[in-house]
């Protein structure tokens, strides 16, 4: 079947999809008469590749005819990278080898990630000892990024959950008389558990999102690839300040929703509960211990560990593109969060055991 294409506008080239797609029956062979068409712009020649992978996965054999020198220059590129990926990609795979596929996945991936922590750990161990310095500008720039300028989201969300954390214990202890023991619940809860989580939920959001973009911008842009071409290493350079930046910042950030959480505790207990100042004071510093402290900043350690390594490995492994990058961007938030929240249940049951 001929079909003639007067014109190749988004337009028509929209309307011949549909027309094409939902009358012509599978096994056809179809060929789009372009002898009335000039020009194709890039735009045009990829809708109508893209036609051809469409029918493709409808068992419609889609061909050119007629074309154009000037209209042939458009399609230059854009065959090998857009059409026979898409094909390859459609590909259907039988249950055995999407398993092998995703296993294959898995192992790269795993690879990928040992070859970055040995790369971060040369950087940071053993490279000073062999007077390779750090690039202390740089890790002070991610300090400056991430831990100054969170200051604000994270003063402000840590004294809410205090407040909140103080409203909902004061409707149950009160009915025993026992309004007091708000400070007990808010210091503990704030130091061992919430200041942590928190400070990492929001540093996954803000800042690891942040370096995966960036990271993965500088490989679209194939600015790591110019510089490994200058023997400058991408672990000395982009993983070292970034994940340093976060091992300093966070934990400087944990302690200031430790102090932000208990003031929001403090807040609602002496200003809408009634108790006495002094004695929420006091009664926090009974209560608080110096391992809750500690265990607080160990969390806030191996919080900041996992969102390095998560937003370094999803930026520098992107794929795809722009479109990769905000894929990647989103995966990194979401891979943070869980594994951190991963984190704090097993540090959880382990010190409630031992101590």
């Amino acid at each position: 079947m001929v079909i003639p294409v007067p014109t190749a506008d988004s337009a028509s080239l929209s309307h011949l999809r549909e027309h094409l797609l939902a009358e012509t029956t599978p096994g056809s062979r179809v060929i789009l008469d372009l002898k009335a068409v000039e020009k194709l712009t890039s735009l045009e020649a990829a809708l109508l590749l893209r036609l051809v992978v469409e029918g493709k996965k409808k068992d419609i054999e889609v061909r050119f005819s007629s074309l154009s020198p000037e209209a042939q220059q458009a399609f230059t590129g854009l065959e090998t990278n857009m059409l026979t990926d898409e094909l390859a990609a459609t590909e259907d795979l039988s249950p055995v080898e999407e398993v092998g596929a995703q296993t294959l996945e898995l192992v790269g991936a795993g690879r990928r990630l040992l070859d970055l922590i040995g790369e971060l750990t040369y950087w940071l161990v053993i490279a000073p000892w062999r007077g390779k310095g750090m690039k202390w500008d740089r890790t002070l720039d991610q300090i400056t990024k991430i831990g100054i300028e969170g200051i604000p989201i994270v003063t402000f969300l840590s004294f809410l959950i205090g407040a909140v954390l103080a409203l909902n214990s004061a409707s149950q202890l009160r009915q025993f008389g026992a309004a007091i023991y708000i400070a007990n619940l808010v210091g503990v809860s704030m130091t061992r558990e919430m200041a942590p989580l928190i400070t990492a939920i929001i540093v996954s959001g803000r800042s690891g999102a942040a370096i995966t973009a960036e990271l993965g911008t500088m490989v679209v842009s194939e600015e790591v690839d110019a510089m490994r071409t200058m023997a400058l290493s991408p672990g000395r350079f982009l993983l070292l300040p970034r994940v340093l930046g976060l091992l300093v910042a966070v934990p400087c950030l944990t302690m200031l929703s430790n102090l932000a959480g208990i003031f929001g505790g403090y807040w609602i207990g002496v200003m809408l509960l009634g108790l006495g100042s002094r004695n929420y004071l006091q009664q926090t510093a009974q209560a608080l211990l110096i391992s809750d402290l500690v265990t607080g900043m160990v969390k806030s350690m191996v919080f900041a560990l996992l969102i390095g390594l998560v937003a370094c490995y999803r930026g520098l492994y992107v794929q795809g593109g722009a479109e990769g990058v905000g894929t990647n961007t989103t995966a990194s938030v979401v891979t943070s969060i869980v594994l951190c929240i991963l984190a704090d249940a097993v540090f959880t049951t382990i010190f409630f055991y031992f101590e």
